[in-house]
């Protein structure tokens, strides 16, 4: 028996046996002479038929799968390849995979991945949905449960795509990487059905990826925090995709220390957005700056930021502002007791600097 049939079952039994089919009709009229108890009873059948609605509604796309194509099966991770065109980033350490793994192996795959024969490899499937779940499963050594659908290359990226685009699971910039990936052999309205987003929107994702290196966009991750206005602006400073030659170097230092590799896509971006905005400022015109005022400037902003006291407060000197910078949430003791100490500190500055100017 399939599910749509002991889905429709079980809601007869909440129904007290009434067919939810009866419920999308309108009531009767009510009679003259009848009390509250009839208007309640209509309201009561009202709700129960949106509660039927918001069911049938939310198992929608699923149950078109399952008549449309086969029934779920499991199915041997090694014997699955990721789409051929990728539309989310891996990164390192990712905390919503690792909920995602762990609800998994305490309750099992809820939803099953959508895949279709490989279309060069006998015995063999491509993935058009559900790689983190396909991820998840192949880490945890079990089968991954998935539908297998012919489909074209059009039709596995329009799933694809529209899949993250209702399940709200891709950042802006992911967004925009993926439509990127797609223009370089498909048209817009392609690309348009694949993002569910209009011809306008598809064009600016277009004219901002054109902007920004794919590999520079990579080494920031996915950023679900950071949105459109943010990236656009950190665009703008780039010009045939690079960033002036002053600001390039210590951009590029930056990005390999270790400070920036152990940090959260989202404080990856802010890391060089901040960065990139204080360069530009002080940079002279990219016309006069030459490799080794590059090399220069990027050995200057390195120097500029040092770690104190087993990395638990960083020092950044830049230009005429010299800071510190203690995390509160890690370290609310250090923080708590600088804080303290800090008005006793400046009244040693300003007696040592009564004894230096009256000597």
């Amino acid at each position: 028996m399939n599910k749509a049939s002991d889905r429709s079952k079980k809601m007869r039994a909440m129904f007290g046996g009434v067919d939810p089919s009866e419920l999308v009709k309108d009531p009767a009229p009510a009679q003259a002479g009848l009390g509250s108890s009839k208007r309640v009873s209509a309201g009561a059948i009202k709700s129960m038929r949106n509660t039927f609605s918001n069911v049938e509604k939310e198992n929608e796309e699923l149950r078109k799968l399952l008549e449309e194509g086969d029934m779920a099966r499991e199915l041997d991770t090694e014997l699955l390849e990721p789409s051929f065109v990728a539309d989310r980033m891996v990164v390192e350490v990712d905390a919503d995979f690792e909920a995602l793994k762990q609800s998994i192996e305490a309750n099992g795959q809820q939803v099953p991945i959508l895949a279709r024969p490989h279309p060069t490899s006998e015995g063999r499937y491509q993935i058009a949905f559900g790689h983190r779940r396909w991820r998840a499963c192949h880490e945890l050594g079990r089968p991954v449960r998935g539908i297998i659908k012919p489909l074209s290359d059009e039709e596995l990226l329009i799933a694809q795509g529209q899949e993250n685009h209702e399940r709200k699971n891709l950042s802006f910039i992911e967004t925009a990487l993926f439509a990127s990936r797609l223009a370089a052999d498909y048209p817009q309205t392609i690309i348009s059905k694949a993002i569910g987003k209009d011809a306008t929107t598809v064009s600016k994702l277009l004219r901002l990826m054109g902007q920004l290196p794919q590999e520079f966009v990579r080494k920031v991750g996915p950023a679900p925090r950071i949105g459109r206005p943010r990236w656009e602006e950190l665009a703008s400073h780039f010009h045939e995709g690079a960033l002036p030659a002053g600001v390039n170097g210590p951009i590029e230092v930056l990005m390999e220390s270790e400070e920036y590799k152990r940090s959260s896509s989202d404080e990856r971006f802010m890391m060089i957005f901040e960065e990139v905005g204080q360069l530009v400022n002080q940079a002279p015109s990219p016309a006069v700056v030459s490799v080794a005022d590059a090399k220069a400037a990027a050995a200057t902003a390195s120097s500029e930021k040092a770690w104190l006291g087993n990395k638990r407060v960083l020092m950044k000197a830049k230009g005429a502002t010299l800071s510190f910078q203690v995390d509160a949430r890690k370290q609310p003791d250090l923080a708590a007791f600088l804080k303290e100490r800090l008005p006793e500190l400046l009244e040693e500055f300003e007696a040592r600097k009564q004894t230096e100017d009256a000597s």
